[in-house]
């Protein structure tokens, strides 16, 4: 496991989902009795650091924080390991990705601590890229900045192609964040190559949208055309696209919930809800309502009440009654209402509520 996220950031990440899903029961067996069992605490702390990005990628945040901050309550507080370093790098990620920017900056920091202490190059500049974007959070881009040009550096001199493309797309969001996108577009397009390189398509896919941020608003929407063609071969070659759909979708809530940005938001969740037939196959059609959802707080976030409360009713009748996400989707759905024009809102509702899932996508993404 110690080279998991190594193989989950490489083109093989469809396998190794794929070997992880079906180990699930196994895994949680294994945390349960190392938590369990004192002398068993390191090891279970190894797996759950080597875990995260899993969960990241799989959308399931919650149930690896919480996996990630019991099995660190067991460990000695004074404790230096690397070990201990990378599980609160682990615990960090997943606080930011709910928006806990305290928990995850005060995680960050003393993971990167310990990392640097240990001397560990490469898993130093994954902390560093994790504070960075906790700064970002914290809407504090410029001390996310250095955090990153070094993490860079670090992965250039290592020879790692993958983290210094993703450390490229960072310092693009920092530059974005910071109102430069002339710089911003320099560091996406500087990153794209070397994703294409590696041949990862989920990496690819997340470079165009961001470009297609930055290019959309300035009219250029030949750029954006060309930009999307250049991964379509990619695209058709990938073993598990409902898959990859549904880290899109995980991605653009990370974007729109975490720094607001209904754009980029926008464009994750169109990307994710193209590969719509596969990911019914994959998860029962969750990621088709959580892209649905995501557009429709989008739309609510621009006033558009009719649209959100369409996107929103498809979203809630498609959603099995017995779902965990229905909570969710309420909370949502209560947010938007509260603040949009009440008749506009419930006559799309209404009109939501009689789409099948195909009219519904396809709604979603005409009007995106």
């Amino acid at each position: 496991m110690a080279r998991c996220m190594v193989r989950l950031s490489s083109p093989e990440r469809d396998v190794w989902m794929e070997r992880l899903d079906r180990e699930d029961a196994n895994l949680r067996a294994a945390l349960a009795w190392s938590k369990a069992d004192k002398d068993a605490v390191q090891t279970g702390l190894r797996l759950v650091g080597a875990l995260t990005y899993y969960w990241f990628l799989r959308g399931s945040v919650r149930e690896g924080r919480t996996w990630l901050e019991g099995m660190l309550e067991r460990i000695d507080g004074t404790d230096r390991s690397a070990a201990r370093g990378k599980g609160l790098r682990g615990a960090g990620w997943l606080a930011w990705a709910e928006g806990d920017y305290q928990a995850a900056s005060l995680l960050a920091e003393e993971s990167l601590s310990i990392l640097r202490e240990r001397g560990d190059k490469r898993e130093s500049g994954n902390a560093e890229w994790l504070l960075g974007l906790v700064r970002m959070g914290q809407r504090n881009s410029a001390a996310a900045r250095p955090l990153l040009e070094e993490s860079r550096t670090l992965f250039k001199d290592l020879g790692d192609v993958w983290g210094e493309a993703f450390t490229l797309y960072l310092l693009g969001m920092a530059a974005y964040f910071s109102g430069d996108r002339a710089a911003a577009r320099a560091y996406y397009e500087e990153s794209l190559p070397l994703f294409q390189e590696q041949g990862d398509v989920f990496g690819v896919i997340l470079l165009v949208s961001a470009l297609e941020a930055v290019v959309l608003p300035q009219g250029d929407e030949e750029t954006a055309r060309s930009l999307y063609e250049q991964s379509l071969p990619l695209l058709h070659a990938s073993k598990d696209r409902g898959r990859l759909g549904m880290i899109l979708i995980n991605v653009g809530d990370a974007w729109l919930h975490n720094y607001g940005d209904e754009q980029q938001g926008k464009m994750l969740y169109k990307q994710g809800l193209n590969l719509w037939q596969e990911m019914q196959r994959v998860d029962n059609g969750l990621g088709i309502v959580r892209g649905l959802a995501g557009l429709a707080e989008v739309a609510a976030a621009q006033g558009q009440a009719e649209r959100a409360g369409r996107l929103f009713g498809a979203a809630a009748r498609l959603l099995p009654s017995a779902s965990l996400y229905r909570e969710e989707v309420n909370r949502r759905v209560a947010a938007a209402r509260a603040h949009l024009d009440a008749t506009a809102f419930t006559t799309g509702w209404t009109a939501g509520q009689t789409m099948t899932e195909e009219q519904a996508v396809t709604d979603a993404l005409q009007e995106a």
